[in-house]
């Protein structure tokens, strides 16, 4: 058990690292990794993540799911801290020197990159989540419809989920 607590620290630990552009283009290396590891399945991957939306702060707060799933409140607290502390703090660090950092040429030219490397792994993210949780023609309806509403800009977020999961619920019976 302490070696697979170990595992888990140091799993949340580098993929944090890796988080460029926000938690979504983690999504498909961390799905991979706590699905190899057995810590939780595909489709429980899906419902954390989906219920992490729901939830105030940082989408990546599936970590949390995923320890608390493997190694109840222990591994909670460690995938947790092991996510987001390192990023944290070097954000801290960054933040705090950036506008001297900033001009520099190297600084410039990595701030530029980032934004297609952003771009590419949210995108690859969306994938792994769209792969995995949709299935059938109800659920690429649900899905097309979905993303059609979000794009108006007039329905919360929020009121979307909850009326999928309703949709999701009455498709189901």
């Amino acid at each position: 058990m302490i070696a697979d607590l170990a595992r888990l620290t140091w799993t949340f630990l580098w993929l944090s690292l890796i988080c460029i552009g926000g938690g979504l283009g983690v999504v498909p290396e961390l799905e991979r990794q706590v699905v190899r590891h057995g810590w939780v399945t595909s489709p429980e991957f899906i419902d954390g993540y989906a219920l992490s939306q729901l939830t105030p702060g940082p989408s990546m707060l599936v970590a949390v799911f995923v320890g608390y799933r493997a190694h109840g409140l222990v591994g909670a607290l460690l995938a947790g801290t092991a996510m987001f502390l390192p990023v944290s703090l070097l954000a801290a660090v960054i933040a705090r020197n950036w506008a001297e950092i900033r001009q520099r040429p190297w600084a410039q030219v990595a701030e530029r990159a980032m934004t297609p490397i952003g771009i590419g792994l949210t995108a690859a993210g969306v994938y792994t989540l769209a792969r995995a949780g949709i299935h059938g023609a109800p659920s690429v309806i649900i899905a097309i419809l979905a993303g059609l509403v979000l794009w108006t800009g007039r329905v919360p977020a929020i009121a979307l989920v909850l009326a999928g999961a309703v949709a999701g619920w009455l498709v189901a019976l």
